[in-house]
């Protein structure tokens, strides 16, 4: 019997790590299959490292600024990873998505293409400032663009006159985005179909989701799990 080989990812991170964390805890739950996050590499030395370090995590602080981002492609190039998550607040050189194309993924806190260009809570805000009825979060492969490469997984969630008490929504859209990450593994590792769609309640409010979502029940409404993920200033929540 062939012995599945275990698919190899790394973290690119800025700041507090919670969708890293709720990624290593989805591989402990058995929720990605034959993963392993094998290294995290930060523009910085944050709580990203902090975590990677307590769970015996390969991790280090690297330039992005040097010319052609060579000691990030270097770094990359010695962990091997099958997919590389591009949490980080950082446009990445050309050299290296060319190296690594179809194996970049991004997760942005808007509906892409709309409020492309922003980091972090930006997104959301400006959505809210819009108007808009929907906001949401995208997975997508970085390309040479700025947040215009091609969805992979996407997650709507419905605005509403009550949204005054922003990290509340916050809060929201951070689980949407670990959710929204661990079905777009899923979909670029092991070829899980990106469709049909799904919906779930989370925070007592509907979110649709362009993949079917495979969570138990148990942990979307443990409450405790999520504080622990987050575990930062919700007001950036999941800060890369």
């Amino acid at each position: 019997m062939e012995i599945a080989r275990i698919k190899r990812i790394v973290f690119l991170c800025s700041g507090g790590g919670g969708n890293l964390r709720f990624v290593h805890k989805a591989i402990e739950l058995g929720l990605i299959a034959d993963a392993q996050i094998v290294a995290v590499l930060t523009d910085r030395d944050c709580p990203a490292n902090a975590f990677a370090t307590s769970v015996g995590i390969a991790n280090r602080s690297i330039a992005f600024r040097d010319d052609g981002q060579r000691s990030l492609l270097a770094a990359l190039d010695e962990h091997e990873p099958d997919l590389v998550i591009t949490t980080v607040h950082k446009i990445l050189h050309p050299s290296v998505v060319e190296k690594y194309r179809g194996r970049l993924i991004n997760l942005h806190y808007s509906l892409l293409p709309a409020f492309g260009g922003e980091i972090g809570v930006r997104p959301v805000q400006a959505a809210l400032a819009y108007g808009a009825r929907f906001t949401g979060v995208t997975v997508h492969l970085v390309d040479e663009t700025v947040d215009g490469g091609r969805p992979v997984v996407q997650a709507v969630i419905p605005t509403s006159p009550g949204d005054e008490d922003f990290d509340a929504l916050m809060n929201l859209v951070f689980r949407c985005g670990c959710i929204a990450l661990l079905m777009a593994i899923a979909v670029r590792l092991n070829g899980w179909p990106a469709f049909p769609g799904s919906s779930l309640q989370l925070m007592q409010r509907m979110c649709c989701f362009s993949a079917a979502v495979s969570l138990p029940g148990e942990v979307l409404s443990d409450e405790k799990f999520w504080q622990a993920i987050a575990a930062t200033d919700i007001a950036g929540p999941g800060q890369a």
